[in-house]
């Protein structure tokens, strides 16, 4: 009887160790799934980094927006009140169609940057504001877009000059397309189309930022529609002059 006990024992104890492999070789296999999951993700991220890594808008070189090479071939313009990082051409050209109509938000800061230098550049000759204030969209206009590329370049512009942000500026009229408009036309269908809280920036002298100056009918218009709510003095700064 103890024999027949022993030997039974023997034979169930020889199927544990069986059991044992069976455990340990479905945990390997998992284990083994698990590190193909971890390459497999870590390539889809790198893959994912690669496709959206920032690449210059003028050259196509990697590592930012708009690189500093682009850059430096922006020399920037004055036309009477009105100052420009550059010509609207080139790398900066399609930098900012980017920026406005490609969705690329991210341009904001190297163009942003571009339009402080001038800033930097007037506040060391004695040129003193206040504000930086954008030359906003119409309320429509920013939600089809789904942003506002003026805010987000003073945004930039008074961070790098360390002037406050203001927003007093209100669109209420969106102007009619004004591709085919003359210099006088344009500021006539731009007659208006501001206005500014009164009061909101008595006796301040303004920093105007928008993205490309043409004829200069938009900056004319919010121009007027800060001096009307009391600003002393308004100087506009625009990405590029298209002349």
């Amino acid at each position: 009887m103890a024999d027949r006990r022993f030997r039974a024992w023997g034979r169930r104890g020889d199927r544990a160790p069986l059991r044992n492999r069976g455990r340990d070789a479905n945990a390997s296999r998992r284990r083994t799934r698990l590190r193909a999951c971890v390459i497999s993700k870590t390539a889809a991220d790198t893959a994912l980094d690669l496709l959206l890594a920032p690449r210059c808008a003028g050259c196509g070189a990697a590592g930012s927006w708009l690189c500093l090479s682009c850059r430096d071939l922006c020399e920037p313009v004055r036309h009477g009140r009105v100052t420009a990082a550059g010509t609207y051409g080139g790398a900066l050209r399609e930098a900012i169609h980017r920026f406005k109509y490609g969705g690329e938000r991210a341009l904001a800061n190297e163009l942003g940057t571009l339009v402080a230098s001038c800033v930097a550049n007037d506040l060391a000759t004695g040129i003193a504001f206040d504000v930086v204030v954008p030359a906003v969209l119409h309320r429509e206009r920013a939600r089809a877009r789904g942003y506002d590329q003026a805010r987000l370049l003073a945004a930039v512009v008074a961070e790098r000059t360390a002037l406050p942000l203001r927003i007093p500026l209100r669109r209420i009229r969106a102007a009619s397309p004004q591709v085919a408009l003359d210099r006088a036309a344009r500021a006539e269908n731009l007659r208006g189309a501001y206005v500014a809280e009164a009061g909101a920036l008595r006796g301040a002298r303004v920093a105007l930022v928008d993205d490309v100056a043409t004829t200069g009918a938009t900056l004319a218009a919010a121009s007027g529609a800060l001096r009307a709510a009391g600003a002393r003095a308004v100087r506009s700064y625009v990405v590029a002059l298209d002349a």
